[in-house]
């Protein structure tokens, strides 16, 4: 190893020494969203590295989405949301490393536990919302970019009555993903009576929910995807395209 090599090592480890004192002290200090992290100076103080080394963790820290970084300001703890995983999952179906069977498995899974979930714990506030959304979605079986969307904002919302932040979390995360995949199969569906079934298991979903049903919300849940599975995978199988 020569000695730009040796020193470029040496750096490296040093950077990754700050990143790991960042991680434990953000834990031991119990540092939520809004709070600062200490100073540069207080940091390379306090591990003995120079300002520069501290300098160079702060964008790796950053592009984990843990802190934000600003001129002149100490870097704060930021909320937690899904554009990282989005991210990678993006560059996973970009790439050929997944497809749109791998989404809607992967969903279905999740969402299953996630309705009944709400339906043991959704709030009157969740419920009504829930029965808004779908009753403007009966009005929009005919216009696909609106009837995707409000698609997207029923299972946001199913997300959020179930009280558990990492389901609104992912939900988030695949919100361009699901958008896509909605919408290619209301497109698909759009021309004929299938999608009057669609809208009819989105108020069966939400029927259950409202009832405190889990077994039946996840039942609906269960049959909607293998809906969606069947009619949008069909012609890849057929070998036609799927869009």
């Amino acid at each position: 190893m020569d000695e730009a090599a040796g020193g470029n090592a040496k750096t490296s480890g040093l950077v990754d020494h700050v990143i790991d004192y960042i991680y434990r002290h953000v834990a031991d200090e119990r540092l939520r969203p809004g709070a600062r992290l200490p100073s540069e100076t207080t940091i390379s103080l306090t591990l003995g590295v120079s300002r520069r080394v501290v300098r160079e963790a702060m964008p790796t820290l950053a592009a984990t989405g843990l802190v934000e970084m600003a001129v002149g300001k100490r870097a704060t703890i930021v909320p937690v949301d899904g554009e990282m995983l989005s991210r990678v999952i993006g560059n996973a179906l970009l790439t050929g490393q997944a497809d749109t069977r791998n989404i809607l498995e992967m969903r279905r899974g999740i969402e299953i536990t996630m309705v009944a979930l709400a339906a043991e714990r959704r709030s009157d506030s969740d419920a009504a919302e829930l029965q808004k959304i779908v009753r403007e979605m009966a009005t929009k079986l005919g216009n696909a970019k609106r009837y995707a969307e409000l698609d997207l904002a029923l299972h946001a919302r199913l997300a959020r009555a179930t009280g558990n932040p990492l389901y609104t979390l992912l939900i988030d995360a695949f919100r361009q993903l699901i958008a896509a995949s909605m919408q290619e199969g209301i497109e698909r569906w759009s021309a004929s009576p299938e999608l009057k079934r669609v809208q009819d298991l989105h108020e069966n979903i939400v029927a259950a929910v409202v009832a405190r049903d889990p077994g039946a919300a996840a039942g609906a849940m269960a049959q909607h995807f293998d809906d969606a599975l069947i009619k949008i995978l069909a012609p890849i199988v057929a070998g036609e395209p799927a869009g």
